[in-house]
């Protein structure tokens, strides 16, 4: 996935999240969380500016945090990849949750229940979230459903109908301020983050009017491509600290203009990183932008299978990235990767197939497995299926096995979209890593899909992140290995 693509699908899906560093205006607050989950049994993710902890569960399923020293700003807590809350966090805060994870997945309003003190701000984003069009639906249907009708308007009606959102949206907040104490330090960076969020609806119309619409010839108005662009703040680098969506937002203006340089390079190669912390040493960016940016090249090392270039940016990476948090999981990510890399055993795994028996990779001894990683709601994975399956009839007869395995975690939709098996795109061993505990995700480093997984017939790992099918280099692989 190029470096632009997890720019944007990072802006794609964070809804309203910011997180405060230590300022002038905010500082750090004395703040309490506590309350009860049912429908999910695993810990709590604790999210802000991209940073991960956990919130452990009792047997009752109660979890409690309390911190005499937080940053002040928005958190989001998330139940798995697929549901979460966001909450904010002042001076005071004691914040009280009920909450019940089915209801959230069965959409219900009064899935949350936030009681407590200083906790305006909390109640305030539940209930933005429960009215927003994308609470209506799960998050195949808002996909196949909901966008594709909102993307059928021809542009005067999809502008109406966006700026009617926004109106919307509004409302509640101004209900909010004036009738409750609502944070100026909240509003500030609520305010731009919505002008973010529309303006980047405005962004991907032309492109998919196009997908949705592909015999109308409509004029797209110009101002689409950057809408709000006199109301959005540049380079406000206050706010860059107090919003990660604005950062992001200021970050993808200066890659543009690095990529600009670096286009006549194939992308991630050799040449290209070459040149890119070439630029970085000399480019007048700001210098917080230029650590972000360096940082970055830790996602390079990751995405990279060429070992020379690896080498190469392991090297650069201890030369000019002084953030230990980030050293820290570059350093956790190769100990990751080092147990189980390609050419040595396979992580034992036992998945639970669509029609609740176990399925162990020692049920494939002796054949070769390969595996499409994948979930309902991620498109580039359902767009991949039908090329796994002309791969799976390319190999009939032969002496390899082929394997769906989702990591969806609303198991009941993934159940009903697999049995529908509309086209036959779901063939053969269907399984689910959501459904009793196990470390696949974890042991094979599932870290983003679609993700494909390629296991010798001996049990050792022939390549953990497989070509895309279709490739001639994966063809390769499995032809020199059956």
């Amino acid at each position: 996935m190029k470096l632009h693509h997890i720019i944007v699908l990072a802006i794609l899906l964070v809804s309203i999240s910011c997180g405060k560093t230590k300022t002038e205006e905010t500082g750090y607050v004395s703040a309490k969380i506590q309350g009860h989950v049912s429908g999910f049994d695993k810990p709590i993710g604790f999210w802000v500016n991209g940073i991960n902890t956990q919130l452990d569960l009792d047997g009752s399923g109660n979890f409690a945090f309390q911190h005499d020293s937080i940053a002040e700003g928005t958190y989001t807590l998330s139940f798995g990849n697929e549901e979460s809350l966001a909450i904010y966090l002042k001076q005071g805060t004691n914040l009280v949750l009920d909450i019940d994870v089915n209801k959230i997945k069965g959409r219900d309003k009064k899935a949350v229940s936030i009681t407590g003190e200083n906790v305006e701000e909390t109640q305030l984003l539940y209930e933005l979230k429960v009215n927003a069009p994308s609470y209506q639906y799960d998050r195949v249907a808002y996909k196949e459903v909901y966008l594709p009708k909102v993307d059928k308007k021809n542009p005067t009606e999809f502008e109406a109908y966006q700026l009617e959102l926004m109106e919307k949206e509004r409302a509640i907040v101004k209900k909010y301020v004036d009738n409750k104490e609502i944070r100026e330090a909240f509003l500030e960076v609520y305010n731009v983050e919505l002008l973010l969020n529309y303006n980047f609806k405005f962004k991907l119309y032309e492109r998919n009017v196009k997908i949705f619409n592909p015999d109308k010839d409509w004029k797209v108005p110009e101002k689409f491509q950057h809408y709000f662009k006199e109301e959005i703040p540049q380079n406000d680098f206050d706010l860059y600290h107090k919003s990660s969506r604005y950062a992001m937002y200021v970050k993808e203006g200066y890659y543009a203009k690095m990529h600009s340089v670096l286009s006549k390079y194939q992308r991630e190669s050799m040449e290209y990183f070459k040149a890119e912390i070439a630029y970085l040493d000399t480019c007048t960016f700001p210098v917080l932008i230029k650590n972000d940016m360096t940082n970055g090249l830790v996602i390079g090392y990751i995405r990279a299978s060429d070992s020379e270039i690896r080498a190469y940016l392991e090297g650069e990476i201890y030369k000019k990235i002084t953030d230990a948090a980030v050293i820290k999981r570059f350093e956790d990510f190769k100990a990751g990767e080092n147990a189980y890399a390609d050419g040595k055993p396979a992580p034992q795994f036992t998945l639970t197939d669509i029609n609740g028996k176990e399925v162990s990779l020692s049920d494939f001894k002796g054949k070769m497995l390969m595996m499409d990683c994948w979930a309902t709601w991620c498109a580039p994975c359902i767009k991949g299926i039908p090329k796994f399956n002309k791969l799976r009839e390319k190999y009939k007869g032969k002496n390899i096995e082929f394997v769906l395995v989702s990591v969806d975690e609303n198991v009941a939709l993934w159940k009903k979209k697999v049995k529908e098996n509309k086209n036959n795109m779901y063939p053969g061993i269907q399984l689910n890593t959501s459904i009793n505990k196990n470390t696949f995700k974890k042991d094979l480093m599932v870290q983003g899909i679609p993700r494909y997984i390629l296991i010798g017939a001996d049990g050792n790992i022939i390549r953990r992140e497989a070509p895309h099918p279709g490739s001639e280099e994966l063809y390769a692989l499995i032809n020199d290995n059956l």
